[in-house]
C-alpha cells in the first residue's frame, strides 16, 4: 500500500497532515506485526482495536485516527474504528478541559516546566559554540548545530511540526523562512488549523536570528534541497516525523524526560497560566470575547 494511494483518499488532507497519517499508519501496522502496509485491510481487526483501545489516550487517540485514515485508504468502512475514534477525542477533550495533567503529561513534565527547554538550549550552544569560529564545517557540524537550532527554536515558540516543513529557498511554497532587516520571518501558511485561524507568521528574536546566521550560512553550502532542516546520513531534507523524533530522543537523553511537540505546547500556555487567567477575567469584567478586547487596547 503507497502514500499515493493515501493521498487520493485523503482529498481535502493538508500534506502535512497526509504525511503524519501516513507515519501514524505505518507505526500502527508494526503494532499488527507487519513490516510493511499490507495492501488490504483485512489487519484492521478486532484483535488490533482492542490493543489500540489499552494504550494510554494519546495512543489511543493516535491509532484510532490512524486506523480510520487507513480504512479510508482501502475504500473500506470500518466503524468499530471510527467510533474509537469519536471516543478517544471525546476523552482527550474532556482531559484537556479538566485543566489536570495526564499520566503521561505528568510524567515527563521536567523541572521548571517550560524554562527547562531554554536551559538545555543554552547546554546545547555551550557544547558546539566552537563551531561559531570554524569556517568550514562538516555535514555532522550542521547537524549538531542544527539540533541546537530546533531547541532554541521550540524553546522560544510553541509550534506543532511545521518548521521541518519551511523553505528558505524559492520557490518558497506555503511555509517559509527568510531574513528580514536583521531577524528571520517564519511564515506557516499551511498547518493543521490554518483553513480556521489562517497563516502563523512569527518575527524571530535576536536570539533565534544570531544563531540562524551562523546555521544558514553553512547550510547554503552544504546543502541544495532548499529546506531549513537537513538529515545527518543523506543530505536530504529532515522530515516532520524525524524532527519530532529528534526532539524527543534529546529531551530524553539531557533532562530524562520525552518531550514531544504536544507536551511543549502544554508547558508554554501552563507557564502563561496568570497572564491567560488574568485577561479570562478581564474579558468576564467587560462582557467581551478576546476578538473584542484587543479594540479596546490604545497604543
Amino acid at each position: 500500500m503507497s502514500y499515493t494511494l493515501l493521498k487520493k483518499a485523503c482529498t481535502r488532507c493538508k500534506e502535512s497532515s497526509i504525511r503524519t497519517y501516513w507515519a501514524n499508519i505505518k507505526a500502527l501496522a508494526r503494532i499488527a506485526g507487519r513490516e510493511d502496509v499490507p495492501s488490504a485491510g483485512r489487519w484492521l481487526n478486532d484483535k488490533l482495536l482492542a490493543r489500540v483501545r489499552a494504550m494510554p489516550l494519546n495512543r489511543f487517540k493516535r491509532f484510532a485516527a490512524a486506523g480510520v485514515k487507513a480504512a479510508q485508504m482501502y475504500s473500506k468502512a470500518r466503524p468499530k474504528w471510527s467510533d474509537a475514534m469519536i471516543e478517544s477525542s471525546n476523552k482527550y477533550a474532556q482531559s484537556r478541559e479538566s485543566g489536570k495533567r495526564t499520566k503521561r503529561e505528568a510524567m515527563n513534565w521536567p523541572e521548571g516546566g517550560y524554562q527547562a527547554l531554554n536551559k538545555l538550549a543554552k547546554v546545547l550552544h555551550s557544547e558546539i559554540q566552537y563551531l561559531e569560529k570554524k569556517k568550514t564545517w562538516t555535514s555532522s557540524d550542521l547537524y549538531h548545530y542544527q539540533k541546537f537550532v530546533i531547541v532554541l527554536f521550540y524553546s522560544k515558540h510553541a509550534l506543532r511540526g511545521d518548521l521541518a516543513d519551511a523553505r528558505y529557498k524559492k520557490p518558497y511554497g506555503p511555509n517559509w523562512i527568510q531574513k528580514v532587516g536583521k531577524g528571520y520571518k517564519l511564515h506557516i501558511g499551511e498547518h493543521k488549523t490554518s483553513r480556521s485561524h489562517g497563516p502563523i507568521q512569527i518575527s524571530l528574536g535576536s536570539e533565534i536570528s544570531a544563531a540562524l546566521d551562523v546555521f544558514m550560512k553553512h547550510l547554503r553550502v552544504l546543502t541544495k534541497h532548499g529546506y531549513l532542516l537537513t538529515t545527518l546520513r543523506t543530505g536530504n531534507r529532515l522530515q516532520r516525523a524525524d524532527m519530532l523524533r529528534l526532539i524527543r530522543n534529546t529531551t530524553k537523553e539531557r533532562l530524562g524526560k520525552n518531550i514531544g511537540v504536544q507536551l511543549i505546547r502544554v508547558l508554554k500556555v501552563t507557564g502563561s497560566q496568570k497572564e491567560i487567567d488574568a485577561a479570562a477575567a478581564l474579558q468576564k469584567e467587560m462582557g467581551h470575547g478576546a476578538a473584542m478586547q484587543k479594540k479596546y487596547i490604545s497604543r
